[in-house]
Formats: C-alpha cells, sequence, structure tokens
C-alpha cells in the first residue's frame, strides 16, 4: 500500500495501523498536533496543557497503546535568516514556545508520568529532542540552564534501582 501523503487525509487511520502491522502509535513533537495560536511567541504551559488532551484523544481513538511525547521547547528562528522579515507565514517563520523553563519542562514531564501511570503496559514516552539547537528542542546541557532539564528527567522518572 501507498502511504498518503501530507497532504493527503488518511480516511481510515485504524485500518491503516492494522494493514501496517503497527502495535503502537506515538507522536514526535508537539507542534505536530498543536497549532503554536500566538505569534511570535505562545505559552509553553498552554501548549503543555494542549498536549495531555491531545493524548487522551489519542488514546481514546485508536485501538493500540498510544505512547505520549513532551516537547522540550520550539523555536525554528534560527534557520531563518537575520535579514528577513520575521512574519508568522510558516516553518521556519513561525512562532515559538516561550517559557519553556526547566520547571514547566518537568510539570510536562509529571503530566507524562501520571498519563503512562494510568494506563497499563509498557511505560514508553519520547522527549524532543536531544540536540535541536536550531529549532529551540534540546537537552543537551547549556551555559543558561546548565543540566536542568537532565535533572528534570531523572527528578520524574528516577532510575529503577534507586
Amino acid at each position: 500500500q501507498i502511504l498518503p501523503t501530507e497532504a493527503a487525509t488518511i480516511a481510515n487511520p485504524r485500518q491503516l495501523l492494522d494493514e501496517m502491522g503497527f502495535d503502537s502509535v506515538a507522536s514526535y513533537v508537539w507542534i505536530h498536533h498543536m497549532q503554536l495560536p500566538t505569534f511570535p511567541v505562545t505559552p509553553y504551559e498552554q501548549i503543555a496543557r494542549g498536549a495531555v488532551q491531545h493524548w487522551e484523544e489519542e488514546s481514546a481513538h485508536h485501538d493500540l497503546p498510544f505512547f505520549p511525547n513532551v516537547t522540550m521547547g520550539w523555536d525554528s528562528s534560527p534557520r531563518t535568516l537575520p535579514s528577513d522579515k520575521f512574519e508568522d507565514v510558516g516553518y521556519p517563520y513561525m512562532a515559538t514556545l516561550g517559557g519553556n523553563t526547566p520547571e514547566q519542562f518537568r510539570a510536562a514531564l509529571q503530566s507524562a508520568k501520571q498519563f503512562l501511570d494510568a494506563r497499563g503496559g509498557p511505560k514508553i514516552l519520547s522527549i524532543n529532542a536531544w540536540n535541536e539547537w536550531t529549532e529551540g528542542s534540546y537537552l543537551e546541557p547549556d551555559m543558561i540552564d546548565g543540566m536542568a532539564y537532565l535533572e528534570a528527567i531523572r527528578d520524574v522518572f528516577p532510575p529503577v534501582n534507586s
């Protein structure tokens, strides 16, 4: 079967997932499922709340397990030209997530943990991203927050042997 293009709508997602033999559904980054409604900056907390709603809807929509995503941040403006006017015309000229502090990231992780704990089966979570510096979504330590994003993950999801 040929997969539909990005612009096409999948008529029956459940049937497609079944035909292709998938055993779970997941997400990569929040902005693939939610618009950033306030330009130039949308509050991180607002999109984090929307993510929880998205997880619930996706979980109810599919017969397969749904594994959530937590996005550390979003700012694709480094991929633009400094000489260009920054207007809301689509990627990479689009809204950014603001207020994506380590504390807000920790709260989003806690929401994901609650979502996973409320369901049976494997507790799998994806996090965007380790090193997407040019899209403002990275966990690698930096000069501003140091190890705080990694420490948030450790604190919400402590090592099994702790």
